[in-house]
């Protein structure tokens, strides 16, 4: 079927332009096209010819059918994250490209379901944190609970995460200071996306933070992310299996626990001030301890631990390429970028195409 039998899609150029970094402004410099034509083609006032169209796609290194494809363009997460506390350092342009790739990525995850079925092993509770005000303790306990963990830490928290049908994707999202976003769409699975840059202890928390707004938040609340916040800190650390731990809490304890329990030693000391360990003036002083030492900012090198790595969205990759013969150019066709933007973004293996994540 010819391109222009598929029903161009002019939101789909804006999204394109977004996600790559441009400015319309920047776009008319590239293409040679006026503001106005391009302004125009975005808000679907004007549909490009061919020859404006394959410029359009060299400009924005993306195939043409890119501006054809029926995925829909999605917005931001519906929790109050960061990005929406207009930090002076982060720019409206910087979040729109972190908004703009993840939009595309959904598309990219709906279409490689369509490849296989996905049947999860593990339950997905859900609950509406509004009849557990104050309770989400005892929201963190049911979904342990539910997915047979036993006592203790969490040894791999994202294998649970997939297991009960959630995908779990790395992105790029450092410069807009975003450490993850969930998104719950109609007709696919939960996905939840992480910076990939943040150290181990960190992404543990944002992923059990992200897990929080998937069981306990379907629609937007002002206390959704605090909410999110106590639900992580009682998946990782249960009050039963922690608090005696805790007992005679100090830094030097801190950093003790911080491998064993793998959460940051920040994470620990809110943890032992919430279930009353520790008293508030205790509590403020091992931050300032904290502060002096620099750990604020990083804790100590030799306390980190390997990141969890996730696996379903590499083998989802994995089965067009081996099971399915799927070549790079196929996942072009598929997708609609180059192969080379597809490796950088799923570290796929430049030759076959595809790696397993073990």
């Amino acid at each position: 079927m010819a391109l222009r039998d598929k029903g161009f899609r002019p939101e789909m150029v804006g999204l394109r332009r977004r996600m790559v970094g441009l400015s319309q402004a920047d776009l008319e410099a590239v293409t040679g096209f006026s503001q106005g034509l391009i302004s125009k083609v975005e808000q679907g006032l004007k549909e490009p010819s061919a020859e404006q169209l394959e410029k359009f796609a060299a400009a924005l290194d993306c195939l043409p059918s890119f501006f054809y494809q029926a995925e829909r363009e999605y917005g931001p997460p519906i929790s109050a994250h960061p990005m929406y506390r207009k930090k002076a350092s982060v720019g409206q342009k910087v979040l729109d490209k972190v908004i703009a790739e993840l939009s595309v990525r959904l598309g990219h995850a709906r279409v490689l379901l369509q490849s296989v079925d996905v049947e999860p092993e593990l339950p997905l509770p859900q609950y509406d944190s509004d009849e557990f005000a104050g309770q989400i303790e005892e929201v963190a306990g049911m979904v342990r609970r539910a997915w047979y963990m036993p006592h203790g830490p969490v040894r791999s928290l994202v294998e649970y995460v997939e297991r009960a049908g959630i995908l779990v994707i790395f992105t790029e999202m450092e410069a807009a200071r975003i450490d993850g976003a969930s998104y719950q769409v109609a007709g696919m699975p939960p996905v939840i996306f992480l910076n990939k840059n943040m150290p181990a202890d960190r992404m543990r928390f944002s992923l059990a933070h992200e897990l929080g707004h998937i069981v306990m938040h379907r629609i937007p609340s002002p206390d959704m992310e605090q909410q999110a916040d106590e639900f992580a800190a009682a998946l990782l650390m249960p009050k039963e299996d922690i608090a005696s731990e805790l007992t005679g809490f100090t830094l030097a304890k801190a950093a003790q626990l911080k491998p064993y329990w793998k959460v940051s030693m920040g994470a620990l000391i809110v943890r032992a001030k919430t279930i009353g360990k520790i008293d508030a003036g205790t509590y403020s002083w091992l931050w300032r301890q904290m502060a002096i030492k620099g750990y604020r900012t990083r804790e100590p090198a030799n306390l980190e631990f390997s990141a969890e790595r996730p696996s379903l969205t590499a083998a989802l990759f994995s089965n067009l390429s081996d099971n399915m013969g799927y070549s790079p150019q196929d996942l072009e066709h598929m997708l609609h970028l180059r192969y080379s933007e597809l490796s950088a973004m799923y570290d796929l293996r430049p030759s076959a195409g595809l790696r397993r994540v073990k």
